[in-house]
C-alpha cells in the first residue's frame, strides 16, 4: 500500500478536522444550555392535602393502593404523588393520605388513581380483592366549587360511604365504585 501525502491534502484534512471540532463544540454548548434551569418564577400554586372520612362498618378493613391524585383547576392541571397503601378504615381523623402543590384557581376536577392490584377488603378476617370497573381511576365529585388560593393550604376531604363505594358483583367479586364525593375545607 502506497501512502501519498502532499501539503494540499494535509491542509484540507486539517480544515475538515477543525470544522468538525467547531461543530462538536457548538452542539455541546447547545446541549449544556438546554440543561440550564429556567430562571423564570414558578407559577403560584396552592398546597392541597387529602384526608378521608368513611361511613359504615360492614368491613373489618379497606386497603387502597393510592398512586396519584390528579387535579384540574381554572389555571391548569396538577398531580400529587401518593404511592402508599392505606387502610381507609384505620385512618385517624385528620390523617393526611397525600399532599402537595397544585395550580391555584377554581377546583374543577379531581381523579384518584389506584394501583391495579393490592386493593382489598377484609370481611370476618378474610381478604377479598377489589377490582375497579373503569381501570385504575376513581372520579372525585366536588360538592361545591372552591377557589384554591395561591400560596394557601387547603384540605380535600374524601367522603367514602362504604355501602356505595364497595359493590358485590357476580362470582363473589367485589368492585370499587369509580366515583367518590369530596369537600374542600
Amino acid at each position: 500500500m502506497i501512502f501519498i501525502s502532499n501539503r494540499k491534502n494535509t491542509k484540507l484534512t486539517a480544515c475538515r478536522i477543525s470544522a468538525l471540532l467547531h461543530l462538536m463544540a457548538l452542539v455541546l454548548l447547545i446541549l449544556l444550555r438546554s440543561c440550564h434551569e429556567d430562571d423564570s418564577p414558578a407559577p403560584e400554586q396552592s398546597h392541597l392535602k387529602v384526608t378521608v372520612k368513611s361511613d359504615g362498618d360492614q368491613y373489618d378493613e379497606l386497603h387502597l393502593e393510592i398512586q396519584q391524585l390528579w387535579t384540574r383547576t381554572s389555571s391548569g392541571g396538577g398531580k400529587i404523588e401518593a404511592n402508599k397503601r392505606v387502610n381507609i378504615l384505620g385512618i385517624q381523623k385528620d390523617s393526611i393520605i397525600a399532599g402537595g402543590p397544585v395550580p391555584h384557581g377554581t377546583l374543577q376536577e379531581v381523579m384518584l388513581k389506584v394501583a391495579p392490584t393490592g386493593n382489598e377488603i377484609v370481611i370476618d378476617g378474610f381478604p377479598y380483592a377489589l377490582e375497579t370497573s373503569r381501570g385504575q381511576v376513581i372520579a372525585v365529585n366536588i360538592a361545591d366549587e372552591r377557589l384554591l388560593l395561591p400560596n394557601e393550604n387547603h384540605t380535600l376531604v374524601l367522603h367514602i360511604n362504604l355501602s356505595d363505594f364497595i359493590q358485590k358483583a357476580a362470582e363473589g367479586k367485589f368492585l370499587i365504585n369509580p366515583s367518590l364525593t369530596a369537600v374542600v375545607d
